[in-house]
């Protein structure tokens, strides 16, 4: 299982690593510096907002149709009618409570027609993520390899012809059109791999197979309302506690630029990890090795780039955003150390999802939740967009030392005694690295660069990346 979890990441990462970080760094950047903060800010709160109620788009089912479809393909065949007909109603009662709710909010009729607009996206995004999330437990991972790219592939067409060709001035409303387009495209492609495999499915909706379903999705989507909820609701609460909202909301915004480029990487593994620790889990295949290999190669380079970003957070926002200030440096810097846990709990909260331990990680989520909306309350009205980016850190650093805590204990997971030892020292060789290059005030491209050099040399070093197994697959791969 790790030969296919290694193979599969690397065809994974490859397609993304072409398009998703430039869709953040170059569109979605570029389109913030032609509008500015404060209208970018707008876009960000809407979005933001949109994303709140969006568990009734998912209730858990995109998780639950990889897990349990890798775990017995027949279920694809029984359940797919009738989830995909109850997705279609949620998919009504979302949009509906989302613009009623926007109303009460004081949005006025030009923001609730961008947020008419950013509901369709999301409804769009999560039938493409749905059917993707069905190519993911058939196994056909060199598929949803290829569709995890294309709507970011037509957006960044769509939209770099507004930014760069001058056939069109960009707007926010134009960026949200153009990604209607692209989700529409690339929702009916994923649709179209997966029909020969739908040609004996059950057409009839049987109410009690859909009742079962639900009652066993409901824990997937408190989940899913949970994590949503911890993860949005900053934005919308700068805009109503911060002065200049819209402004301050812009600010956080470009801050959280780079993290959401990483992210978009660690959620690939983290999607490709669910339907391969399920069908092990089912056959009662040793964990830990996977475990172990998994947690070596997303925490030390998510260390190196917390630090990265942290000491030279000053030049790197001010070459992410032409309008930077020294504060807004000092919100990506805190912003980006958001990482590090984030990575445990793509690995650990992954692992718990794909055992049933939906319970432990309900609490866990609710806990973090209660710490977000404390620490905003209390921060924001103090440090605005800081005080949000303290919040995240407080929240994300607790998430995902818990996942990382009950995964192992839950599983059982057990790491070899010289994998412990030499990932502690990777780390604190790299923390040494960040803060001494620093300290001695070189080129933050230089310094970088040095740190970048030390995690690879690490990791080779160290063994959590085997020179041997990496050729090994390649060599395979290429017979």
């Amino acid at each position: 299982m790790k030969k296919t979890f290694v193979s599969n990441l690397i065809l994974l990462m490859s397609v993304n690593l072409l398009v998703k970080p430039f869709w953040i760094l170059g569109i979605d950047r570029g389109v913030q510096n032609k509008v500015g903060y404060e209208a970018y800010g707008i876009y960000a709160d809407l979005f933001a907002f949109s994303m709140l109620f969006i568990t009734l788009l998912d209730l858990g089912l995109n998780t639950y149709m990889s897990s349990n479809v890798a775990k017995d393909p027949e279920k694809l065949r029984s359940e797919f009618a009738a989830l995909t007909g109850f997705k279609l109603a949620s998919s009504l009662v979302y949009l509906g409570i989302t613009l009623i709710l926007g109303t009460f909010n004081n949005y006025d009729s030009d923001r609730i027609s961008l947020l008419l607009m950013l509901g369709l996206n999301q409804i769009l995004g999560y039938f493409y993520t749905y059917f993707r999330s069905i190519v993911g437990g058939l196994q056909l991972f060199k598929t949803d390899a290829l569709l995890s790219i294309v709507d970011r592939t037509l957006m960044i067409i769509f939209c770099g012809l507004m930014l760069w060709s001058g056939l069109f001035e960009i707007s926010i409303s134009r960026f949200i059109y153009a990604q209607t387009i692209a989700y529409s495209v690339a929702a009916t492609l994923a649709l179209w791999f997966i029909l020969p495999h739908l040609k004996h499915i059950n057409r009839e909706i049987n109410f009690l197979i859909l009742k079962k379903v639900i009652r066993q999705m409901l824990p997937y989507a408190l989940l899913s309302l949970l994590m949503t909820f911890y993860t949005r609701l900053d934005v919308v609460l700068i805009r109503n506690l911060a002065s200049e909202g819209d402004l301050q909301n812009g600010i956080y915004a470009s801050a959280y630029r780079l993290l959401e480029a990483a992210n978009m990487m660690a959620a690939l593994v983290a999607m490709l990890l669910l339907p391969i620790f399920s069908k092990m889990i089912a056959k009662k295949e040793a964990l830990s090795p996977l475990v172990q290999f998994s947690t070596g190669l997303m925490l030390l380079p998510a260390f190196s780039l917390g630090m990265i970003t942290f000491f030279w957070k000053q030049p790197l926002i001010r070459l992410l955003n032409h309008q930077s200030t020294d504060y807004s440096g000092d919100v990506f810097g805190i912003v980006m150390l958001c990482f590090v846990p984030l990575a445990l709990m793509y690995i650990y909260g992954t692992l718990l999802t794909a055992n049933g331990n939906l319970r432990v990680l309900n609490i866990m989520a609710a806990i973090g939740l209660l710490l977000n909306i404390g620490f905003n309350l209390w921060l924001i009205p103090i440090h605005q967009a800081l005080g949000a980016a303290i919040a995240a850190i407080i929240t994300q650093g607790f998430v995902g030392i818990s996942n990382f805590y009950l995964g192992k204990k839950q599983l059982k997971i057990r790491f070899e005694p010289s994998f412990s030892k030499n990932l502690m020292i990777s780390l604190i060789l790299v923390f040494g690295m960040a803060y001494s290059t620093f300290s001695m005030k070189l080129d933050w491209v230089f310094g970088s660069t040095l740190i970048i050099l030390t995690t690879i040399l690490c990791m080779f070093i160290f063994k959590m990346i085997d020179l041997k197994q990496a050729f090994a697959l390649i060599k395979s791969r290429n017979e």
